[in-house]
């Protein structure tokens, strides 16, 4: 009872000790609307996801200098390394980056956060106020417009409002009751004052889950006199300790690749931190003759953005070149754990704000569930899922094809390989269109679920087929074997069409529903004629009255199979299909059969 009530005491507390001090309240109260400012940022970036960003990241991530590059800009222009780390992890994760691309994003990002020192020491010697409060109204009335784009570019202009005001309300914080605030208590020189202040600047970004509000505390504080030159620079190297945290947090719901990303981060930071810790007085030689030579007097706030700047580049020239052998190192290192329950692969939490990117995610992660499913079928029709893929006639397979001695267990397969993606799916198809307000991606999430929902019904249906086929399909009644086969070699095919459906990129859409719809029409035939046939069979005694109704009953189940499957396909080519007005004309022509190859 005590827990559920502890956070809001610690809050009112907190409260509580902020409002006995003018300093404290100021900076804290700078530290909250900067934080605020931020967020808005972030939220306003957002509102421009309808895939610029996300084509942006994925044709700007060729090489290693590309994406280095393309992480530089796109957190200098956002000023969130945060949502550029989030949003690489979340591309590795749903396989629209590789590894290697992701890291060098996630270096870049390091790079370019180095511009928010620059702005954060630009703006702390104005009085940024009088911008800051027309930006905000700019942004209030920007959020009346009805367009996403005018409600994001007002978030964007609140978000920097707030930022530059957030700034304003430490910087005064710090100039006016710097002897309340007032680091130089904790001066200390040589190693010890520099493990001091990397450790402080580490705990403040970590707590506060932003860099930026850490540097404006620093630069305010040297600024203020209240910080040593020495101990504002191990502060600010400490900034990318305590920085690691956002990225390693967004990982822990990702999979193995998103976890491999979030490690190669604090490699790059940890590592450049030991570097600059460990030959520090050089380093501070080097900042200080940069900063004379660009003309920066000894007290000046930009020094420390240089300095930023300075070790960040250090670390990207250093590793670039090793970026591939830290992608190698960590696939061998950091290994899924064997188990054989499956799991997501593409879908998590950190993706659902991002319609483009979650909508791709979500289409490899039906796939994954169509792959589980097709390993399922292939093995319960008795052949192996190379058996499929090959060129080999299914004929000739049929002949070679020894049956394994156990049979698949269906039920147990079903909760370890496809249930579990089944729910994952359903949560984050939910999820994710409370996130949007499109139609067509509502649209096109629907139709994934609903493929989705289709393959486990054909899992179903096989589980009521497979107790007889194998059974029946090694009986010496040849008339009956061979009927059981025929089941096994149209469901085979059906697979192998599906197959080449899926791994032809160049098929259009509309070529493969009506390739899909096909099939489904292929298996109603044959449940249709099946009646006759079977009683034909049955009056010619070449099966008994029992087997008989099996068979029919096996001929239905197969024919269900094949429709979940075929539906299935259909509605993830669907998704493909450009949602425009044309789109009801395109699908009954589709229907009519008036579309050709």
């Amino acid at each position: 009872m005590f827990q559920k009530y502890l956070i809001p005491l610690c809050i009112v507390a907190i409260i509580y000790l902020v409002s006995t001090s003018d300093a404290l309240t100021n900076v804290s109260a700078g530290l909250a609307i900067l934080l605020f400012g931020m967020l808005s940022l972030g939220s306003g970036f957002r509102a421009f996801n309808g895939g610029f960003l996300e084509n942006l990241l994925t044709s700007s991530t060729s090489t290693a200098v590309k994406s280095i590059t393309f992480g530089t800009i796109a957190t200098a222009v956002m000023q969130s390394s945060s949502l550029v780390s989030v949003l690489s992890i979340s591309f590795v994760s749903a396989a629209l980056l590789s590894l290697t691309q992701g890291i060098g994003v996630m270096f870049g990002a390091n790079l370019g956060n180095s511009a928010g020192s620059w702005l954060i020491a630009g703006v702390s010697g104005m009085k940024i106020s009088a911008l800051a409060l027309p930006l905000i109204v700019g942004g209030v009335l920007f959020n009346f417009q009805s367009s996403k784009a005018g409600k994001g570019i007002g978030q964007i202009f609140i978000g920097i409002g707030f930022f530059f005001l957030g700034v304003g309300y430490i910087k005064d914080g710090f100039e006016e009751y710097k002897e309340v605030v007032d680091f130089s208590q904790y001066a200390m020189e040589g190693l010890g004052g520099v493990l001091l202040f990397v450790g402080l600047g580490a705990l403040m970004t970590a707590i506060v889950q932003s860099s930026h509000a850490t540097l404006t505390i620093i630069i305010s504080a040297f600024a203020a006199g209240s910080m040593s030159y020495e101990n504002a620079l191990a502060a600010t190297l400490g900034t990318s300790v305590g920085g690691v945290m956002t990225a390693v947090i967004a990982s822990l719901s990702t999979n193995i690749d998103g976890k491999r990303l979030a490690v190669a981060n604090c490699i790059f930071n940890f590592s450049i931190v030991l570097l600059v810790i460990a030959i520090f007085d050089y380093f501070v030689l080097v900042n200080s003759t940069i900063s004379m030579l660009l003309g920066l007097e000894e007290n000046s706030v930009l020094r420390i953005a240089v300095f930023h700047t300075l070790f960040n580049l250090v670390g990207v020239v250093l590793l670039l070149p090793l970026i591939p052998k830290i992608a190698i190192f960590l696939e061998s290192v950091m290994k899924d754990k064997d188990s054989q329950v499956d799991k997501p692969l593409y879908v998590n939490d950190t993706i659902v704000q991002y319609q483009d990117t979650a909508f791709i995610a979500l289409t490899h992660e039906v796939y994954h569930l169509y792959e589980n499913a097709f390993e399922l079928i292939s093995h319960a029709l008795g052949f192996s899922r190379q058996d499929i893929k090959s060129q080999d006639k299914i004929d000739d397979v049929l002949k070679a094809r020894i049956w394994a001695k156990e049979d698949v267990d269906i039920e147990i397969f079903y909760i370890k390989k496809i249930k579990v993606l089944f729910n994952a799916i359903l949560d984050f198809s939910t999820e994710v269109q409370t996130h949007t307000q499109d139609k067509a991606y509502i649209y096109k999430f629907a139709m994934l679920t609903s493929a989705s929902r289709h393959i486990v019904e054909a899992i179903k249906n096989m589980e009521l087929l497979q107790p007889n086929l194998k059974k029946n399909s090694l009986s010496q009644n040849k008339i009956l074997s061979n009927e059981y086969n025929a089941l096994r070699t149209h469901l085979a095919l059906l697979l192998r069409s599906i197959e080449e459906i899926n791994t032809d990129e160049e098929l259009h859409p509309q070529v493969a529903i009506i390739k899909l719809k096909a099939q489904k029409k292929a298996f109603k035939k044959i449940d249709k004629d099946s009646i006759v046939h079977i009683e034909s069979m049955l009056s010619k005694k070449d099966i008994s009255v029992p087997s008989g109704t099996s068979l029919l009953n096996a001929v239905g189940f197969s024919h269900n199979i094949a429709k979940e499957l075929a539906n299935a396909m259909i509605q993830i080519q669907k998704t493909r299909l450009e949602l425009d007005e044309n789109q009801n004309e395109l699908e009954e022509s589709i229907n009519d059969g008036s579309v050709r190859e």
